[in-house]
């Protein structure tokens, strides 16, 4: 067989062109639905993110969750310094706290500083750098990091209803209400 088609000119031709880059999966799945574990991240302590890349290097960012100040959502968005898969990200978020209506910051033992406080609404500004890990296949690892500035006026985030705060209960009133830093990671699935 060999011979025959040898003597008969084989004329195969083969295609030396190489196959397309693989599309960059921001542009081929430009959504991404996640899982959020953090804090003074969009969805807080654990909650829901949610991503649209409306260009190749910009991220559009929604998320919402549980803190220890209520309810937690926001908006925010990413600028991403390279195109590749993996690539390192800066950018800007506002949230707003939706407050609680009775924290008790002791735990109990200290009868002489027990109290009741109302958490209010607090809105915060973040500003962020991060790294995400893309997949061809559409999983999704974000890395977070950043400073959370809270914009409501400090004698505005909670209310005393009545008692007096321990240090204790001081420090952890000011931890959650207060700016502080951003840790979060972020694990989702694009479409």
């Amino acid at each position: 067989m060999a011979i025959t088609t040898h003597a008969m000119g084989d004329r195969t031709v083969f295609d030396t062109t190489p196959p397309p880059p693989v599309p960059n999966p921001r542009a081929s799945a430009p959504f991404v639905l996640g899982l959020e574990l953090g804090a003074n991240s969009l969805a807080s302590l654990v909650g829901g993110h949610f991503s649209w890349y409306p260009a190749q290097q910009i991220a559009v960012d929604l998320g919402g969750g549980w803190s220890a100040a209520g309810m937690r959502g926001g908006i925010g968005a990413r600028y991403f310094l390279s195109n590749k898969f993996n690539a390192p990200f800066v950018g800007v978020a506002w949230m707003r706290s939706g407050g609680v209506d009775s924290a008790s910051l002791d735990d109990g033992r200290d009868t002489a500083h027990q109290q009741e406080t109302i958490i209010n609404n607090i809105q915060f500004l973040n500003a962020l750098a991060g790294y995400e890990i893309r997949t061809p296949d559409g999983l999704t690892l974000t890395l977070t990091t950043g400073w959370s500035f809270a914009l409501t006026p400090e004698k505005e985030r909670y209310t005393v209803k009545w008692g007096k705060l321990s240090n204790p209960a001081q420090d952890w009133l000011d931890l959650f209400t207060g700016s502080g830093p951003i840790a979060s990671l972020t694990i989702g699935y694009g479409f």
